[in-house]
């Protein structure tokens, strides 16, 4: 693997751009002081590193939020520095983040909670979806090729960085704009201090008298390309990405597993997947969160992957200075990691005054930072529910490219749990049917949970376990889910009890199952499994851009199996507020009545009976059903729901006269009729009742097509 880092953007609480943040990270300057957002009376503490003068966008449209505001400075930074307009080329655009417009949303949805009649469409929530932030840019910037909204908590904008390395390797763009994103706002501020993750003080990574992290916020964006690509139209750049590693420990929702083996498989993976050695290595910038169990786990991770070199390798935290920025952390840290590359220079752990004698093997950067030659450095990210992904990178030329060809992906089983049933591999042909009595998926034998372990799982996440298990979940797998909103309900209840109890109230048990990643999380950890783990947000297309997302990772050698689909729990206020205002934006209506479920496939280089053949992501059905490869003998069209447009989007191309089923009527109507889809159509072929099959989704600017067919030699 090699791609080029043409551009970087930097937004957070030292600076607002990489010329203003850059120079004061490497001298350890910090930007922690009070919260001026919101009251934290009552919380274990009352800092964080804030970033001043964020003032989102206002007018016409859909409203932004501090996330939108602060992604879309730094991602125009990133462009402007790599002179890329996205409108002369094929460019991706992929953003991580957890907060979305939470902020911007807080108030909405403590009244929901509190009175049902305030639980109507509402312009105001458009800005709540993680995928908003992607909408945004899209208007801004793009237009993009293709683009994608990740969660895996504080691990998202590393994922980001993941999966564009993946659309280079495959040639499905020419460059990407990767990165995350992530705004103060009560509900996580609350939630790490009811977890008494937080210190009172400015965090102390490292430190013999740590006692906690620091909530931050910000955005981190960098252009990535093909270095052919790069070179032709006259690009500079100084650092290339060159390895990714990424693991889950499946240990805890949310605190790692101590002996940090995990983690370390991670950095071996990343510089296996570079072709570099621990001795290779010249600096980490450590996900460091000053946490105690955090800190002592990273450093036995390092020392275990980089062995008898871990003394050499400088190691430093710079959640120090800007504090922890969630789901842009990954990004910005990367951004980081790079520039010490560029400018051989390493920032220090700013508050390490005493270093812990758990954390002392390592070789810390002093006070003021340090000037040292940087060939190779790694940027480690450590999720909620162990979501480990390391980023390898390097000066440019200085590694060897080492990128696999295309690889072949089947599906080898699929399982889904819904009204219809449990169901699994070809027993999923009936959710083209239509539903027999409703069913609980999750009770019974059908479903299969061991009560004491599954106490701790909403009801999402006892859906995706049942989907997941029957698609035949192996522990080397990992799981890729879409889900739409997230726990809006949850939220709102937390929230309500928040601003009428005070923090000192809230449930601490609640706030890791509000993260938007925590239901693939609970998956991983109830089943076992130890490959990437992370959601993606992309509003009623949901399951299908996960899908589309475990086939990247898979097609490119970034994952060998992934289990993808989709969940989506019940939800009144996804129902009655969140859904028909997006509906109304399509000039749409939309029933009250949703239902719920998971739906999931095993995708694999593994032979199976299917393949999945080709994978698309555009506008418009009509714009991407035309390009997608050509129906294998007898064949068929599943979408979630048909559509009045649907019979024009297929007009005129190869898939026109084939039946088209939907699976609402078996599965009732939600956002991730997508996964049931496909899990239908894998099915359908399996029992060959079809040579090849298409799953077509469309929705809001998004649409996405799969192509499935009877494997061949």
């Amino acid at each position: 693997m090699r791609v080029a880092l043409t551009g970087y953007g930097i937004v957070c609480a030292v600076g607002r751009s990489v010329a203003e943040a850059w120079p004061r990270l490497a001298r350890g300057e910090r930007g922690i002081g009070a919260v001026t957002l919101f009251d934290t009376s009552g919380q274990r503490a009352s800092i964080a590193a804030e970033v001043k003068g964020i003032v989102p966008p206002r007018g016409e449209g859909a409203p932004w939020s501090r996330s939108d505001a602060m992604a879309l400075e730094a991602a125009r930074e990133a462009l402007a520095l790599a002179g890329l307009d996205p409108k002369t080329r094929r460019v991706g655009l992929i953003v991580g983040g957890t907060t979305g417009g939470m902020y911007e949303t807080e108030g909405l949805l403590a009244r929901m909670h509190a009175d049902a009649a305030q639980r109507v469409p509402n312009p105001e929530m458009l800005a709540h979806p993680l995928s908003a932030t992607s909408d945004r840019l899209v208007a801004a910037l793009g237009p993009f090729a293709r683009a994608r909204t990740l969660c895996s908590a504080c691990s998202s904008g590393a994922n980001a960085f993941a999966l564009g390395a993946a659309w280079l390797q495959l040639g499905v763009v020419d460059a990407v704009v990767v990165g995350g994103t992530d705004g103060l706002c009560r509900l996580t501020y609350t939630g790490f201090n009811a977890l008494g993750a937080v210190d009172p003080e400015p965090a102390r990574p490292f430190d013999a008298h740590r006692r906690g992290l620091t909530i931050g916020e910000g955005a981190g964006f960098a252009v990535l390309e093909r270095p052919a690509v790069a070179e032709a139209r006259g690009a500079q750049w100084d650092v290339e990405l060159v390895g990714v590693g990424i693991t889950s420990e499946a240990h805890h929702i949310t605190n790692p597993s101590e002996d940090g083996a995990l983690a370390a498989r991670a950095i071996e993976r990343a510089l296996s997947s570079a072709g570099l050695s621990p001795a290779d290595v010249d600096y980490v910038n450590a996900h460091g969160t000053a946490t105690p169990l955090n800190d002592a786990m990273e450093s036995r991770a390092l020392t275990t992957a980089l062995g008898e070199h871990v003394g050499r390798a400088w190691v430093s935290s710079t959640k120090g200075a800007m504090g922890h920025t969630l789901g842009a952390a990954g990004a910005i840290e990367a951004i980081v990691a790079a520039l010490a590359v560029r400018d051989s220079k390493v920032p220090p752990t700013a508050g390490l005054e005493e270093i812990d004698p758990k954390c002392a093997g390592l070789r810390h950067v002093p006070k003021g930072g340090a000037d040292a030659t940087v060939n190779v450095a790694l940027s480690n990210s450590f999720g909620f529910g162990g979501v480990d992904t390391v980023l390898a990178l390097a000066r440019r030329g200085s590694v060897r490219d080492r990128a696999p060809g295309e690889r072949r992906v089947f599906v080898t089983g699929a399982g889904s749990a819904s009204s219809a049933g449990a169901l699994r591999g070809v027993e999923n042909a009936r959710l083209t049917e239509p539903r027999p009595d409703a069913v609980d998926p999750v009770a019974g034998p059908a479903g299969g949970l061991d009560p004491a372990r599954a106490r701790r799982l909403d009801r999402a996440a006892r859906l995706g376990v049942v989907a997941a298990s029957l698609a035949g979940a192996q522990p080397e797998d990992g799981v890729v889910m879409g889900s739409s909103y997230g726990d809006a309900d949850g939220s709102a209840s937390f929230l309500a009890r928040l601003l009428e109890k005070g923090p000192r109230l809230v449930p601490p048990a609640e706030f890791p199952n509000l993260v938007p990643s925590s239901p693939t999380g609970h998956v991983s950890i109830y089943l076992g499994l130890h490959g990437p783990a992370l959601s993606v947000a992309d509003l009623s297309t949901s399951g299908e851009a996960a899908l589309a997302t475990a086939f990247d990772f898979i097609a490119s050698a970034a994952a060998e199996s992934i289990v993808a689909g989709s969940i989506e729990g019940p939800s009144d206020i996804a129902a009655n507020c969140l859904a028909p205002a997006f509906r109304a934006l399509e000039g749409k209506t939309r029933p009250s009545d949703r239902s719920e479920g998971s739906a999931a496939a095993r995708l694999s280089t593994e032979r199976g009976p299917v393949e999945l053949i080709d994978v698309v992501q555009g506008e418009s059905a009509a714009a991407i059903a035309s390009q997608v490869k050509a129906p294998r003998g007898k064949a068929m069209v599943i979408v979630a729901e048909r559509s009045d447009d649907l019979g024009a989007a297929l007009s005129g191309t190869a898939w026109s006269d084939c039946e088209v089923r939907d699976v609402v009527a078996a599965v009732g109507r939600h956002e991730g009729l997508g996964g049931f889809a496909f899990a239908a159509a894998a099915a359908l072929v399996e029992r060959g009742d079809v040579e090849s099959a298409l799953v077509l989704g469309s929705s809001a600017g998004r649409s996405y097509a799969l192509v499935l067919a009877r494997s061949k030699d």
